[in-house]
C-alpha cells in the first residue's frame, strides 16, 4: 500500500506511523518528532533555550495573534488560528484561552506554548486514538503543577 493509497483508518494506527516510507517520506503539515523535541521547539518559540530564540517578540505576537476564526470544514467545530498556529488552549474558547497557540497531531497527539505562563507543553502517543482527551488531560495536569491552581 502507498502513502497516497492510505484512507483515514489506516492513517492513525502505530503500524502506519511506523513504517519506513511514512517516517522518510515529505508529508504536509506532518512530522515525526519526540514530545521533547516538540515541547523545546516551543519553549524557543517563546525564548531563549541554550542560546537559541527561533523568533523575536514582536514575531512571536504576530504568529501568535488571531488570524482566522470561523468553522473547522474538516470537523465542523469553531476554530481561531494565527499563522500556523491554532489559537487557544486544547478544547477551549479561544477567547478565554488567547495566549496559547499550538497545533493538534494525527491520533490525539498535541503540542502548545503558553506566552502568558511561558509554559511548552508537548504529548506524543504510541497507542493513537481520535480525540485529545489524553493530551487534555495531561496538559491540564501539568499547567496545574507548573503554573499553580490560579492556572486551570
Amino acid at each position: 500500500m502507498s502513502i497516497a493509497s492510505s484512507g483515514p483508518a489506516e492513517c492513525t494506527t502505530a503500524a502506519y506511523g511506523n513504517r519506513a516510507d511514512v517516517l522518510s517520506a515529505n508529508i504536509p503539515a506532518g512530522g515525526t518528532v519526540t514530545a521533547r523535541a516538540a515541547a523545546r521547539m516551543y519553549a524557543a518559540l517563546l525564548g531563549d533555550v541554550d542560546g537559541v530564540r527561533l523568533i523575536g517578540p514582536q514575531r512571536l505576537r504576530e504568529v501568535s495573534a488571531v488570524a482566522m476564526s470561523g468553522i473547522d470544514q474538516i470537523f465542523g467545530f469553531p476554530t481561531s488560528w494565527g499563522l500556523g498556529y491554532s489559537i487557544g488552549q486544547l478544547m477551549s474558547n479561544a477567547q478565554e484561552t488567547q495566549t496559547v497557540f499550538g497545533v493538534g497531531g494525527v491520533g490525539g497527539s498535541h503540542a502548545y506554548a503558553d506566552r502568558a505562563s511561558g509554559i511548552a507543553f508537548a504529548l506524543t502517543k504510541n497507542r493513537l486514538a481520535p480525540t485529545f482527551e489524553t493530551a487534555e488531560r495531561v496538559a491540564g495536569i501539568v499547567t496545574k503543577a507548573v503554573a499553580g491552581p490560579a492556572a486551570m
